[in-house]
């Protein structure tokens, strides 16, 4: 018989070194892993770091989101134009174009400049963003061409000319706030005589000293250089200089300000351009894409500000003749409880309040002044004189600014330091509104005093506007007695308003009214009511377009800039 073994199972035991290899693998596939994760970690903090130090949003403007690198680029960009106008600043002093004293002047505004260019160019950067975003609202658009001339002005140095100026003003009458046609023809007049001796071979110092310009006296009208594009001493006259094709005079030039000037130019230094500009831009740090950007955004303001006043200056428009109510409200602070609105006229011995104190009390001029005081208050109770009229001579001048209004005052405020005798008038119990007190010695000399009232100014506005509104009210009057603007004496006649030639508040409120109303009190230096006198369309008369060429743009951009309702500004970081 044949016996066979029968086969048997293995029980699975590994050798030893097999176990080691295995573990080893797995070892190593886990600290690789543990590597990778840290390389991962280590690249995304990178990531993370290097996005806060570029990326990161230091505002966000109507959704638009302006980055640090953003922030940066413009910073270099502002720095670098300082550098420039610093540049030629120091070239036209050391060339004599320009005299030491203001060129002095001009570094140390460069050097203000550079002390605030962060904070200003993070501004810079949110009005960037805010004006090109608005540019297409209004039909602005900005060519790539168009930012190619304005890189090649920025790197021009413009003409200048060495220029001389004789101005002729008109007399003007005493008590007169402007002068009469005659007085205006008298002073052309003249320039043209003064011209024609210029033309007629009479030196121009002999013609400067007969001019009587004093300004012109000590320097011969010598104005040293002026540049092609600036505005001083008056966009006439300066047009007319660089009308001019070679050295010579000017004919007589009418300013913007009444005055008739003549120019001489003697010397006439050509526009130089830089045709490294952009490449010193580049080795001062400027990114070039940010420079055309920073370029863009001048334009599309410059094209803003061009439709707006073809809008209103250039073409009729709807306009609002106005007056205005401006009553005071101490800063828009709150009122204290128990403080008082007086006015007053004070008349000081010799009409010098600071040294009334120093006077013994029987010199002559207390007496005098006192006499004054009654005659004032004598003439006020008998309505033979208006308030607003006689407070503009008042020795207080700075209430007498406020046509005699001082602000709001309370018997506990210490920072008043009020005199006593004063104090004791204007608190004195049963005190009527309107109330005209008779004159009051104090330190600094004889009051004339009129309880206006313990309302505070918002009531007070209320119940004026309630009594301007009645039939028949004479809102001129009511202004006179009320208001502290300069207007007052004539019933507070401000004139024809257009769109844009007052801020964006005060136009909303004008515009938002109709002929005869008034409008709701507005805080602007105090509280301001409105009276829409007449409505038409009409063409701006010059001092309207002289307003409306400098401060449109300004009013339309910074009522936008400033409206929850139009424009959200997230500044993330400290200006």
């Amino acid at each position: 018989m044949t016996f066979r073994a029968r086969p048997t199972t293995r029980t699975g035991r590994r050798s030893g070194h097999e176990s080691d290899a295995r573990r080893n693998l797995y070892f190593n596939l886990g600290f690789g892993a543990v590597v990778a994760v840290a390389v991962l970690l280590l690249v995304g903090a990178g990531a993370a770091s290097w996005y806060g130090d570029h990326l990161a949003a230091v505002a966000i403007v109507n959704g638009e989101t302006i980055t640090k690198d953003a922030l940066r680029a413009r910073v270099a960009v502002d720095s670098f134009r300082l550098d420039i106008l610093e540049s030629r600043t120091r070239e036209k002093v050391n060339a004599g174009r320009m005299s030491a004293a203001v060129g002095t002047q001009l570094l140390n505004s460069i050097a203000q400049q550079r002390q605030q260019v962060a904070s200003q160019a993070y501004e810079n950067v949110i009005d960037e963003a805010l004006i090109l975003q608005l540019a297409p609202k209004r039909s602005v658009a900005v060519t790539a061409a168009q930012i190619d001339e304005q890189v090649t002005k920025d790197a021009t140095t413009p003409e200048s000319r060495h220029t001389f100026v004789i101005t002729v003003a008109p007399a003007v009458s005493s008590g007169a706030a402007a002068p009469t046609q005659e007085q205006k023809d008298a002073a052309r007049k003249k320039a043209e005589g003064l011209l024609a001796d210029l033309e007629g071979g009479t030196s121009w110092e002999d013609v400067v000293k007969a001019s009587g310009d004093a300004s012109a006296a000590d320097t011969n009208g010598d104005l040293t250089f002026i540049d092609k594009g600036t505005t001083s001493p008056d966009q006439a006259f300066v047009d007319a200089v660089f009308a001019l094709a070679a050295p010579g005079y000017t004919d007589v030039v009418e300013g913007a300000d009444g005055a008739f000037r003549i120019g001489r130019v003697t010397e006439i230094v050509p526009a130089v351009t830089d045709p490294n500009y952009m490449k010193r831009a580049a080795d001062a740090g400027v990114d070039e894409a940010a420079y055309r950007r920073a370029s863009e955004a001048v334009l599309a303001r410059d094209g803003i500000e061009a439709s707006l006043i073809a809008e209103v200056v250039d073409k009729p428009s709807e306009q609002r003749r106005v007056a205005e109510m401006v009553l005071e409200d101490n800063g828009g602070q709150t009122i204290s409880p128990g403080a008082v609105l007086v006015r007053h006229i004070l008349y000081a011995p010799k009409n010098d309040p600071g040294g009334a104190s120093k006077l013994a009390a029987d010199d002559p001029a207390w007496k005098a002044a006192e006499e004054e005081a009654q005659a004032a208050y004598d003439e006020l109770k008998a309505g033979t004189k208006r308030f607003v009229d006689l407070a503009a001579g008042s020795d207080d001048t700075g209430s007498a600014s406020s046509n005699g209004f001082l602000p709001y005052v309370s018997q506990d405020d210490p920072s008043a330091q009020l005199d006593p005798a004063f104090a004791a008038a204007i608190f004195a119990p049963g005190l009527q509104p309107g109330q005209l007190l008779a004159p009051v010695k104090s330190a600094f000399g004889w009051h004339v005093i009129q309880f206006v009232t313990t309302d505070d100014p918002a009531v007070r506005a209320q119940k004026l506007i309630v009594e301007a509104s009645k039939p028949g009210a004479d809102f001129a009057r009511i202004a006179a007695d009320n208001s502290i603007s300069s207007n007052a004496a004539t019933g507070g006649e401000v004139g024809w308003v257009a769109r844009y030639q007052l801020p964006k508040e005060q136009e909303d409120a004008i515009f938002g009214a109709q002929a005869n109303a008034l409008t709701t009190p507005i805080e602007s230096s105090g509280l301001v009511i409105y009276r829409i006198q007449e409505v038409a369309t009409r063409m701006p008369d010059p001092d309207q377009a002289k307003t409306l060429r400098s401060s449109a743009f300004s009013n339309w951009y910074s009522g936008i800039k400033n409206d929850p309702a139009q424009t959200t500004i997230e500044r993330l970081i400290s200006g």
